[in-house]
């Protein structure tokens, strides 16, 4: 892993690994990265959607056992979309994807939006994200997600939505879901399974290059390069 993936870098630690105080040996940490990460580069240009499903039995086994073990599931549930209004970070194999769904599934994109979206996102020189956006200045239906439904605030892509989206997990209520300015709301009460803690770093070091263009220039250059090939 350190010759192969990070060359030099340091990994891109995700979720409770950053957000939460905790005690973990970093050897520990290290040997989740690396095990995550051969099993994610062993399964070639399938790694996205095994590792979609991974995740998402992943956390219905962890919240099972939560759950008998008196905790209350994740508030979470059809129709909840407070999470659909910021940016969203996503793999260039999780934009090829949902490219690709949307096209089988004749599912519209609209990339006009999209466009308008990325003018709120500030980059660096290298073109990655850093945290930092102007976000809320939009209207707010520009705020919303292009795949998020008007009529009834349901995902269009589920199916394939990127791995950010399938591990915001809220624990008691999405009154504070909406970040702010890319800033999480500090009322915001997440659950942040380490196991899914582990993948996301692992994945999201792997993929170090494309993570920060956010899903929004991804899906542009998607279609750019369609309309080359074209």
């Amino acid at each position: 892993m350190e010759k192969n993936i990070l060359n030099g870098r340091s990994p891109d630690l995700y979720g409770f690994l950053i957000l939460i105080d905790h005690k973990i040996p970093p050897e520990e940490i290290w040997n989740q990265l690396q095990f995550w990460s051969e099993q994610y580069l062993s399964f070639g240009n399938n790694s996205t959607q095994i590792f979609h499903k991974i995740i998402d039995e992943a956390i219905d086994y962890q919240i099972e056992l939560d759950v008998q073990d008196g905790f209350p599931p994740y508030y979470c549930r059809k129709g909840c979309s407070n999470c659909c209004y910021q940016p969203v970070a996503c793999t260039c194999e999780e934009a090829q994807l949902i490219h690709k769904y949307c096209a089988d599934n004749k599912i519209y994109i609209d990339f006009e939006k999209l466009e308008r979206q990325q003018k709120f996102i500030e980059f660096d020189s290298n073109n990655n994200f850093y945290g930092r956006t102007t976000w809320n200045d939009q209207a707010e239906e520009d705020q919303a997600c292009a795949f998020l439904k008007k009529d009834d605030q349901t995902c269009t892509i589920w199916e394939v939505r990127p791995f950010v989206c399938r591990v915001h997990l809220a624990e008691k209520t999405n009154k504070y879901c909406k970040s702010i300015n890319g800033v999480p709301d500090p009322n915001a009460s997440g659950i942040h399974l380490p196991v899914c803690s582990y993948i996301l770093s692992s994945i999201f070091t792997i993929h170090h290059e494309s993570v920060g263009k956010m899903m929004n220039r991804l899906l542009l250059s998607q279609m750019h390069n369609n309309d080359t090939i074209q």
